[in-house]
């Protein structure tokens, strides 16, 4: 019984947890394969449904700092500004490549303001078959 107990547990133990197959998803980022579960959706629900915390812009999410200081939110695509999160609606899942969040004053956000969180979709080449 003793031997049947041990071979269990090692089976077990090397056995791969269906958990660590899934890859980590980034908070700040949907990829492309994460997209295409979405097919044709327009962006604004697809965002509201991958990552809703997009739309959670407290003066205490940015770096746990409480400064008083309103964000807002501005969409950009690729690194032209095209305004508000009511953009995301004439966007579709299925032309985006990848969807990035920046926090106010990320050196990597197209907005150079830095007072604003961003979210900068990037499309798809449409000259690629």
């Amino acid at each position: 019984m003793r031997r049947f107990m041990i071979i269990a547990a090692l089976a077990l133990a090397s056995m791969p947890l269906e958990a660590q197959k899934k890859a980590k998803r980034d908070q700040y980022k949907i990829t492309s394969e994460e997209l295409a579960e979405y097919g044709s959706a327009n962006m604004g629900e697809v965002i509201r449904k991958a990552r809703p915390t997009f739309y959670i812009v407290t003066p205490a999410s940015d770096a746990g700092i409480s400064s008083g200081v309103e964000y807002g939110i501005l969409v950009f695509v690729g690194t032209q500004q095209l305004g508000d999160t009511s953009m995301l609606h004439f966007y579709r899942a299925s032309d985006v490549e990848e969807v990035r969040l920046y926090r106010p004053a990320n050196a990597l956000s197209p907005y150079t303001g830095g007072n604003a969180f961003v979210i900068q979709l990037q499309m798809k080449d449409r000259r690629k078959p």
